[in-house]
């Protein structure tokens, strides 16, 4: 993989270029008619792919495949039972939280404006001004989402300190004890 990918930003590039294509792929599988009957069957083969790939892969990697995964699944669940009117389309605001913990803090808003334009370009908008105000919610459910994500990360980051910190405490303690034990 480049280089810039290896960076904080590239990361957050490309995990946005990936959700980004899962989206756009999702939008051609539901705008042909033939496809969106089975989106129910792709969404239960996709979760079958989740947990075949979380015995195979390492953590991190896992992490943008159930992210690429949860997102597909989602948007076939809802488009297949209502789209914007669906009794399940509460499940997108879920998933804005369900990034930003997995991924980096700034993803939910990337994915707010692909969802905002997944659901108006398929037609879902025109119906009533009810079903607006649901994709207004988007961008009003975003910086939530992004202000749990900066929590959790630098709750992580804090984490992983204090194991490195105990780490090094113990390991001096182990060479204290061995200038004593030597003198």
């Amino acid at each position: 993989m480049p280089y810039f990918f290896e960076k904080p930003q590239g990361k957050t590039t490309l995990h946005s270029i990936v959700l980004g294509a899962a989206v756009v792929i999702t939008f051609f599988w539901v705008i042909n008619d033939k496809l969106s009957l089975y989106s129910l069957q792709l969404s239960g083969l996709l979760l079958l792919t989740l947990v075949i790939t979380h015995r195979i892969l390492k953590p991190t990697s896992f992490k943008l495949v159930e992210s690429t995964v949860s997102t597909m699944a989602v948007l076939l669940v809802t488009q297949a039972t209502g789209g914007i009117g669906s009794p399940l389309f509460f499940l997108n605001y879920f998933l804005l939280f369900e990034l930003s913990l997995l991924l980096e803090a700034v993803i939910p808003m990337v994915l707010s404006v692909f969802l905002i334009f997944f659901y108006f370009f398929t037609n879902e908008v025109t119906q009533t001004p009810f079903l607006i105000t649901a994709l207004l919610a988007f961008p009003c459910m975003t910086p939530l989402a992004y202000y749990f994500g900066k929590i959790y990360n630098k709750e992580e980051n804090q984490k992983r300190e204090l194991k490195s910190l105990n780490r090094k405490i113990v390991s001096l303690e182990e060479e204290l004890v061995e200038e004593e034990i030597k003198k």
